[in-house]
């Protein structure tokens, strides 16, 4: 009876051992395995199971499955630095967008040129700022109040 149990058990073992290498194989990417392609192994795990499931385990399985058989995560977007670029770019916009609906309401109180909403003596609408390289020429455009105000610019010439 004794050794009914060791014999299951040793059955049940072996088939274990054998789905479990199988399983592993049909899992594991083409490109990680080592020795014969992915069919070929599926083949000699069939066709001498035991041998060729211990023969997957020993020889067959990529290095280092502990770490390739986690699942791949992708980068959160505080990872991401394009991600990061684009925000920061964002946040610049803003910051001017912001910049220019004060100085347009500053200008309005204070009647500048675009404060009746209408163009400027040359039929332009009212003048805007230009606040860094990507705001096109500057030509024909004041810098802001020459009256000597804090944060004035001298005109360009």
């Amino acid at each position: 009876m004794g050794r009914a149990i060791l014999i299951i058990g040793a059955a049940a073992l072996a088939v274990g051992v054998i789905v479990y290498s199988l399983i592993e194989c049909a899992r594991t990417d083409s490109t990680d395995m080592r020795g014969l392609r992915k069919g070929g192994w599926i083949a000699v795990i069939l066709l001498l199971p035991l041998l060729g499931a211990l023969l997957w385990l020993f020889l067959g399985r990529p290095k280092g499955t502990a770490e390739s058989s986690r699942p791949v995560r992708g980068r959160g977007p505080d990872d991401d630095p394009q991600f990061l670029r684009n925000l920061e770019e964002r946040r610049r916009q803003q910051e001017k967008a912001e910049k220019l609906r004060q100085w347009e309401e500053e200008l309005r109180r204070n009647g500048g040129p675009g404060a009746s909403g209408g163009t400027g003596p040359d039929g332009a609408p009212g003048e805007r700022p230009d606040d860094g390289p990507s705001g096109g020429s500057s030509a024909g455009r004041s810098d802001g109040p020459t009256d000597g105000s804090p944060g004035s610019r001298p005109p360009h010439d």
